[in-house]
């Protein structure tokens, strides 16, 4: 005889859910069984829930099959029965033995209270409504003041070389014990929790283990309270790379919902990616996208909380009398626009384009990341500007200001003044007389062993198309705008080769940012230039450590990055000398992305490249 079974898939009803979700399953299904309909009782919620409002579902696709749904006391059912029918009588083997179905909506009525559990049966019945024969195996629906919550669980970098550690942080609410294994089954950390309603916050160290020795990727978080455990966000994986060889990201895709002809279809749309906005926010990396096959489009704003998996950002607009989500858009003239993270859950696009020469402005465009708004602010008292740096940057009180340091005036000369936005208004920062003017170059924000942080640029050009420059500025709120210093203190630190417009570098945080190196030396920025190959004549993407000897007198050096094979830029880069480079520093790795200038209102974009260096 058949043994058919209610399988949990969420069974906890509480004041901050409503819905639960079970399956049907059987591992060996009568084969002439033909079932019309699925019968379910919950009596013990009969004179509690207020069942007008009940919504049951079947949630398993049913091809060309159909239901519909009944709730008692209508249709012949008492209360605290639910039938589904089917259009057409159908076999559980046609659905892989297992049929999934929702219950939503399962409020008290005004004056009731839900009992601790309520048992939920099931029963098949054919055409003529009569029990199809096997041993039914029920289940429980549990009730809960609150059900436990994962709110973040990450794992930081999540892609790593084999000699890194992580460091696992989650946030639970309405937990009362919160248990950490790895994939082999070991109790990682348990956690006990004093205040199950406040969001409780942990945060650990981890030195992954051999090759099937704990502590073992994926780890996987038990949240729960009493027989409740939280069921979403519940795995954390981490990747190991043995190499630091550049990687190319170029598959940007999502799933779209469209009506056509009265019909909701769902289609994947590729996209192609733009520019990277600067900063990291809300432990996520943010970017700019582009509809490959409607280039008119607006760009879009997509974001990843590990750099390989990326979803389009959503906001909430009016559609008839509904509110659904939609993709956050931009205009297309601030898609190449320096942008960045700032203020209260907005975008800020400053100046001009750090491509195009032909668009100079000294104006912030800032975007709503909730409601999509847009706001210009007036202009600055600086001059208008393409091809410049911005960097988010403390001021003498540690509020975060957006820095805009030099660029190129309309006519292509360079400019070597530097302001910051705190908000409501611009300041001009002091710079060294010696400070010279650049375009199109290298900048980072380092946070050292001490948690004081800098701002360094570096290589770019003296003016749009002009001679390029090798040298590294250093500014620190302490001591102003200071030149590096080669690791001997002998003359300037400069790199070991002309950097070309189009420099980059970035801070990444790694092991050697807080452990002394043995040669007594820390590792903090990893820079990286598009130089020309002599053999083959094109361009490649270099890379390179900066090592510092002593935070304290600005002495460095550079330590190359060996043995790294270069991606394939596009073929009109070879032809192009004009370049701009955004690159941030994100879970473990360097992200960067070349842009292009060919020609006025022409950009050419690389394909998105990361590495993970040495640690």
């Amino acid at each position: 005889m058949p043994q058919f079974s209610l399988v949990i898939l969420d069974n906890t009803i509480s004041n901050t859910n409503a819905d639960v979700s079970f399956a049907v399953t059987c591992d060996d299904p009568p084969s002439n069984a033909l079932i019309k309909h699925i019968d379910l009782e919950i009596p013990m919620l009969a004179e509690v829930v207020e069942w007008s409002g009940v919504k049951p579902a079947i949630t398993t696709p049913l091809n060309s099959n159909g239901f519909h749904s009944t709730v008692g006391p209508m249709g012949g059912l008492s209360v605290g029965q639910i039938r589904f029918s089917f259009d057409v009588p159908t076999k559980l083997a046609d659905y892989n033995n297992r049929i999934e179905f929702c219950i939503n909506d399962l409020y008290a009525k005004e004056g009731q209270e839900f009992p601790p559990s309520a048992d939920i049966a099931f029963k098949f019945k054919n055409l003529g409504n009569q029990l199809i024969s096997g041993t039914y195996i029920p289940n429980t629906i549990l009730v809960a003041a609150k059900k436990p919550v994962i709110n973040s669980f990450r794992i930081n970098p999540s892609i790593i070389r084999p000699a890194n550690d992580i460091t696992i942080t989650y946030q639970t609410t309405d937990a009362s014990t919160c248990e950490l294994k790895d994939s082999l089954g070991k109790t990682m950390d348990f956690r006990t929790v004093t205040d199950p309603a406040t969001p409780f916050n942990c945060s650990m160290n981890f030195g992954l283990g051999s090759a099937g020795s704990s502590p073992c990727p994926p780890f996987y978080l038990h949240a729960r309270n009493g027989a409740m455990e939280a069921l979403e966000n519940t795995v954390a994986n981490v990747i190991t790379t043995s190499t630091p060889q550049w990687q190319v990201l170029d598959n940007f895709s999502c799933e779209v919902r469209k009506e056509i002809d009265g019909n909701v279809i769902y289609v994947i749309e590729q996209y192609t990616l733009l520019d990277l906005v600067l900063n990291e926010y809300d432990d996520m990396m943010w970017a700019i996208m582009q509809k490959k096959t409607d280039p008119a489009a607006p760009p879009s704003i997509w974001n990843s909380r590990d750099g390989l998996s990326w979803k389009p950002h959503t906001i909430m607009v009016n559609d008839g009398d509904v509110m659904v989500p939609a993709m956050l858009t931009i205009p297309s003239e601030l898609a190449y626009c320096p942008c960045l993270h700032f203020g209260n859950n907005e975008l800020y696009f400053v100046g001009g384009s750090k491509a195009d020469i032909s668009v100079c402005k000294n104006t912030i465009s800032k975007i709503d990341l909730d409601t999509g708004f847009r706001e210009d602010l007036p202009p600055a008292a600086m001059k208008p500007r393409c091809m410049h740096a911005c960097v988010l940057f403390p001021d003498v009180n540690g509020n975060d200001n957006i820095w805009v340091i030099g660029g190129a005036d309309k006519n292509g000369n360079g400019l070597n003044d530097v302001w910051r936005f705190d908000g409501s208004n611009w300041i001009a920062v002091p710079t060294d007389p010696a400070f010279p003017k650049r375009c199109q170059f290298a900048v980072t924000v380092q946070t050292d062993i001490n948690k004081n942080k800098s701002i360094w640029i570096g290589g770019g050009a003296a003016r749009y198309n002009g001679s390029t420059l090798n040298d590294v500025w250093i500014y620190r709120t302490s001591s102003g705008w200071k030149k590096a210093r080669n690791e001997w203190g002998t003359g300037d630190f400069i790199y070991d080769e002309q950097w070309i417009a189009g420099a980059s570098i970035c801070y990444l945080r790694t092991n050697k940012n807080s452990n002394i190196d043995p040669s007594g030396s820390y590792r903090y920025i990893i820079s990286s230039d598009i130089s020309v190959n002599s053999s083959t004549g094109k361009r490649e993407l270099k890379s390179g450590w900066i090592q510092g000897v002593d935070i304290g007198n600005n002495y460095y050096k550079w330590t190359d990055i060996k043995n790294v094979d270069k991606p394939e830029f596009p073929s009109i880069f070879e032809s192009v000398r004009s370049f701009a480079t955004a690159t941030i520093g994100f879970n473990g790795c360097v992200w960067t992305v070349i842009v292009a200038y060919i020609s006025k209102g022409n950009i050419a974009v690389s394909k998105l490249y990361y590495s993970c260096p040495e640690p």
